[in-house]
């Protein structure tokens, strides 16, 4: 479950600091909620292209 905590902070600190330095608005849309969701999944599982994985 840490592992779960640490990727939403990070994600939130991500969107935080968009906010703070203007590139982002503090309304949230459903797209908005679309990526904050998969910033936390690339935090958790991030993605390695088919080129990049190991062969088995």
């Amino acid at each position: 479950m840490h592992e779960l905590a640490e990727a939403i902070r990070h994600a939130t600190a991500r969107v935080q600091r968009e906010i703070d330095l203007g590139r982002r608005s503090r309304s949230i849309d459903a797209d908005d909620l679309v990526e904050v969701l998969l910033a936390i999944a690339d935090q958790l599982d991030p993605f390695v292209p088919e080129s990049d994985a190991p062969t088995r």
